[in-house]
C-alpha cells in the first residue's frame, strides 16, 4: 500500500480508466495537462487521493506556494492528485490522475501511483504528453501512441512511435503500470516549436479527441473550439505580416515528412511570433 497517500473520499466508480498527466518536460505548450484541467472544469469530479510529492521533488525546484484564505496563511505542498469523474452513459468512469513530473526516485514513485490505482480498481491507463517538433501549425496536430498492444497504434488511428533517447515521466510511467499489472498506452501531440512557449489549445483538442477514440467517450468540446479559433486567428496575423515567417511555415508543410529544417536557423522567427504572442494588443 502507498505509504504517502492521503485518502479523501471513499471511491464508488464503476471499472475506472485512469488518465494521466504530467506538468512538466512532458507537457509542451501544457497541451497534455491542460486536457485534464478542462475536463475537471466541466465536469463534476469528486477528489479521491493526494499523493505526497516531499520525497519525489527539489523545492528549490518546484516551490511550495503560500495561499490566503481571509487572514489566515497556509503552505500548499507539490502533490499529485487522483480525482473520480464518473461516465453515466458509459461502462467505464474515469479517474484522472494529475501533477508534476517528479525529480528524483521515479521508480518509487510509479510504484506508489500504480498501488493507489490498483486500489482504485484500474486495470487501464492512458497516459497523456505533449513534444516539441518541426511541425507546421497548418497541419493536422500528429498523435502518436506507444503500448505493449501492438494494435494499439492502428486502433487509435495514431502514429507508431519510433522514437529512443531520453524520456520523461510520462513515456516511463506506462512501462512502470504495464509491470504492475496494469494495462497502459501513452498518446503524444507534436507541437511546432516555433509556438512552444505558449500554451496550445489545438494540441490540447487533438488529445482530448484521441482520449476519446480510445476510451470510446465523447467529450463536449465547444469551449475549447472557440479558444482554438481565436488561438489560431492570433497566429496567423502574426505569421501574415512576415513574408519570412510565411516562407518558413510553408518550408515546414513542404518538408512535413523529412523533418529537415533546422531550429537553430529559425530561432529569430520564433522570438517574433513569441512577442505577439505575449502581447495580443
Amino acid at each position: 500500500m502507498a505509504t504517502d497517500v492521503e485518502w479523501l473520499e471513499e471511491n464508488s466508480l464503476r471499472d475506472p480508466v485512469a488518465v494521466l498527466a504530467f506538468e512538466g518536460w512532458n507537457d509542451a505548450s501544457d497541451a497534455a495537462s491542460r486536457v485534464l484541467y478542462y475536463l475537471m472544469e466541466h465536469h463534476d469530479v469528486t477528489p479521491l487521493a493526494r499523493l505526497d510529492l516531499e520525497d519525489y521533488v527539489n523545492y528549490q525546484e518546484s516551490r511550495p506556494l503560500v495561499t490566503l484564505e481571509g487572514r489566515v496563511r497556509s503552505i500548499r505542498w507539490p502533490t499529485v492528485g487522483f480525482f473520480g469523474l464518473a461516465v453515466p452513459d458509459h461502462s467505464h468512469d474515469l479517474v484522472l490522475v494529475l501533477g508534476e513530473e517528479p525529480h528524483m526516485r521515479w521508480r518509487r514513485f510509479c510504484i506508489e501511483v500504480a498501488s493507489v490505482l490498483r486500489q482504485l480498481g484500474v486495470h487501464q491507463a492512458v497516459a497523456l504528453g505533449a513534444f516539441v517538433g518541426e511541425i507546421a501549425h497548418t497541419l493536422p496536430v500528429p498523435i502518436f501512441g506507444s503500448s505493449s498492444d501492438p494494435n494499439f497504434a492502428q486502433r487509435l488511428g495514431a502514429h507508431a512511435s519510433a522514437y529512443e533517447g531520453p524520456t520523461g515521466i510520462t513515456g516511463v510511467i506506462t512501462t512502470a503500470l504495464e509491470d504492475e499489472g496494469i494495462e497502459a498506452a501513452g498518446i503524444w501531440a507534436g507541437i511546432p516549436h516555433y509556438l512552444a512557449a505558449n500554451p496550445s489549445p489545438t494540441g490540447t483538442r487533438a488529445l482530448l479527441y484521441a482520449l476519446g477514440d480510445v476510451i470510446g467517450q465523447r467529450f463536449d468540446v465547444t469551449e475549447l473550439d472557440e479558444e482554438v479559433a481565436d488561438y489560431e486567428a492570433r497566429v496567423q496575423e502574426a505569421i501574415a505580416g512576415s513574408s519570412e515567417l510565411v516562407g518558413y511555415v510553408r518550408g515546414l508543410e513542404a518538408e512535413s515528412e523529412k523533418r529537415a529544417i533546422s531550429l537553430t536557423s529559425s530561432r529569430h522567427l520564433v522570438e517574433e511570433i513569441e512577442r505577439f504572442l505575449r502581447n495580443p494588443n
